[in-house]
């Protein structure tokens, strides 16, 4: 779709999404406080404070021409998903989880004092290879600021979403609206690398919901079921959204890379079955940075014309191994179909 071709409405839609997170944050509150300290109207300053947490995440939900990978959600969708996380944020442990997660944004920028890891500064030693099984879809995430899975939120800079599709880019079969419709749902989830399993979560349980845009609004734990494996020094593997009782490891268990640890789910802030990864500095999921990885020995189908200006994903051959994008459909070469 052209610029030109987008509505007027769309068009601010995308430029907002463009915008910095927490430059979002500031403003909204920043007139919150404006409108309060010069006794403005209670609800405007509401309003002021109510955009400034939720606008950007009705943003995460828009995809930039840059993400590589239309996984659209229709404007009704984009409604739901803002109204599911509003029922989540308001209750007790939904702030708890907020300032959880802000605080531990604050450790990990103070720990590397503003210098946070990027693909040439505190590049990660482990040679990973995928965290799944046959053929996914990056659904999400990046290495760079406009193809990122969530650059403002230190710990899942350079994190991605997996997910199963159909040759129509599909996800589900039938309806959509039961856990085990997706293709994805109880799919083999393995360690991508040598470790030590250090945290396993396994008591939460898979959101139902599916087909609907809403998100589990129980439970204060955003990344559901999930297994942290220890790498090297200050790297370890994050596996999240795990399927409830799944997992087959326990903590202190050394693992190979391609071990089964768990399997595919819908727990935690989940929309439906996927695999979130990412590769962070510390055991800790709040306070941890994020570091950028490379998969190894790895199949990746792409459009060659996405990388033209982008070189960090010229190199699909992989010898010391790739950088995915969002769109990337990849397989593990001598993997299970």
């Amino acid at each position: 779709m052209t610029e030109h071709a987008r509505s007027l409405p769309r068009r601010v839609l995308d430029r907002l999404a463009g915008v910095n997170m927490w430059l979002v944050v500031a403003a909204g509150f920043a007139l919150g406080f404006t409108v309060s300290h010069f006794d403005g109207p209670w609800w405007l300053a509401f309003l002021c404070y109510l955009g400034g947490g939720f606008l950007p995440v009705l943003l995460s939900t828009v995809p930039s021409d840059e993400d590589g990978f239309e996984y659209e959600m229709t404007n009704r969708k984009r409604a739901v998903y803002l109204l599911g996380v509003l029922r989540w944020a308001f209750t007790p442990w939904g702030i708890f989880t907020q300032l959880l997660q802000l605080a531990g944004q604050g450790v990990a920028y103070v720990r590397y004092r503003g210098d946070l890891p990027s693909t040439e500064r505190r590049a990660p030693e482990t040679e990973l290879r995928l965290p799944v099984e046959g053929e996914w879809t990056v659904v999400n995430g990046g290495v760079t600021p406009d193809t990122s899975h969530s650059w403002g939120i230190f710990s899942q800079r350079y994190a991605y979403d997996f997910l199963r599709t159909d040759d129509d880019g599909t996800t589900h079969a039938g309806s959509g609206t039961e856990l085990a419709d997706y293709y994805a749902y109880g799919e083999p989830v393995v360690a991508p690398a040598a470790g030590t399993v250090v945290d396993v979560s396994d008591r939460r349980r898979d959101y139902p919901g599916v087909g609907t845009a809403l998100v589990e609004w129980r439970t204060w734990d955003i990344a559901g079921n999930h297994v942290t494996i220890e790498h090297a020094d200050g790297e370890y593997s994050f596996l999240a959204h795990l399927q409830a009782g799944s997992t087959v490891v326990s903590e202190g268990q050394e693992v190979a890379a391609g071990d089964l640890v768990g399997r595919c789910g819908n727990s935690g802030h989940s929309s439906e079955p996927h695999l979130h990864y990412q590769l962070q500095d510390t055991a800790d999921f709040w306070t941890a940075a994020g570091l950028a990885p490379r998969f190894h020995g790895v199949d990746v189908e792409r459009d060659d014309r996405k990388a033209d200006e982008r070189p960090v994903y010229a190199d699909r051959e992989g010898g010391d191994g790739v950088y995915l994008w969002a769109g990337d459909r990849v397989r593990q070469r001598g993997s299970t179909p």
